[in-house]
This record gives structure tokens, C-alpha cells and sequence, in this order.
């Protein structure tokens, strides 16, 4: 029988940190994507590009400098930083899918409007994929999968929810 020592050495051989980190910065800058882009139906596709880009990237900026406080590896400041900018990547390229969904279905004359609630579907639909491959990797049973998948999907729903009553 493993103790639960032996099961999380077994975990991180699957799912490193590294790994574990760009899961989670995929997964942040996916939810960031969809409650940024539900939020701006009554803009142009101008804005929306640049409000999405700009709100990940200020969000990114952030996440980099916390985790780089927060770091209590033996590198130095610079190689730390540098860590933090390759490992927090996924927030920005989470953003890709979506911002090319809403361009090209603006771009062949779908309403914006209808464009924004694609975008919002793909955010999501990456964000759970990305954390159901996560759950996977960390060794989770199937159930426990599934739970993640539909626990993601849950929690993104109440998130924006909560983001737009905000606003």
C-alpha cells in the first residue's frame, strides 16, 4: 500500500513543477480570456482585441512578479524572473484561440456579438481541456478526471458570472 509520500512522489514523476505551473497559467489565462471577452459586446472587434491582449498581459505581468517575490529557489533574482516569464507563458498563449476565433468570425460577417460567445466557448472548452490533461497527468482515476473536467467547466461558468455582476 503506498503512503500518501510514495503517491505524490509518484504524482511529480508525471507532473513536475514546471509542468504543474504552465497547467495553471493556461488554465488562469483561459478564464481570464472568456470573462474578459463576455464582457464586451458593445465595443468593436478593435477594442476587443486589445482590452483581451492588455487584460492578459497585465494579469501576466502580475503573476510573474508574485511568483518571482514568493520564490525560495537558491537562483538568483534574474533567473528567477526568467523561470517565472517561461513557466507563466500559458496565460498569454491561452488568449491565441479565442481572439482568432472572434477575427475570423467577424471577418466573414458574423454578428460580434455572436462572435464574443464563440470565443467564450473556446476559452472554456481549452480551459477544461487543459485541466483534465492536468488531472490526468497527476495520476487521477478516471472519475476523478471527469470530476475535474465538469468541476472546471463549473467553476469558469461561476467566475465570469461573478466578474460581470462585478462590472
Amino acid at each position: 500500500m503506498d503512503t500518501p509520500d510514495d503517491s505524490d512522489a509518484a504524482s511529480s514523476r508525471r507532473l513536475g513543477r514546471d509542468a504543474a505551473e504552465r497547467i495553471s497559467a493556461g488554465c488562469y489565462g483561459a478564464l481570464i480570456s472568456a470573462s474578459t471577452l463576455f464582457g464586451l459586446s458593445d465595443t468593436d472587434l478593435g477594442t476587443v482585441i486589445a482590452v483581451v491582449a492588455l487584460t492578459n498581459l497585465v494579469y501576466f505581468a502580475t503573476h510573474v512578479f508574485a511568483y518571482s517575490l514568493g520564490d525560495v529557489s537558491a537562483r538568483r533574482p534574474g533567473q528567477v524572473v526568467v523561470h517565472h516569464l517561461r513557466v507563466s507563458a500559458p496565460m498569454i498563449s491561452a488568449t491565441f484561440a479565442p481572439l482568432l476565433v472572434v477575427v475570423v468570425l467577424s471577418a466573414t460577417g458574423v454578428a460580434l456579438s455572436t462572435a464574443l460567445l464563440w470565443g467564450v466557448a473556446v476559452a472554456m472548452t481549452y480551459l477544461v481541456v487543459v485541466a483534465t490533461a492536468g488531472a490526468r497527468l497527476r495520476g487521477y482515476s478516471v472519475v476523478a478526471v471527469l470530476l475535474t473536467a465538469v468541476g472546471a467547466a463549473i467553476v469558469a461558468a461561476v467566475l465570469i458570472t461573478a466578474k460581470l455582476l462585478l462590472h
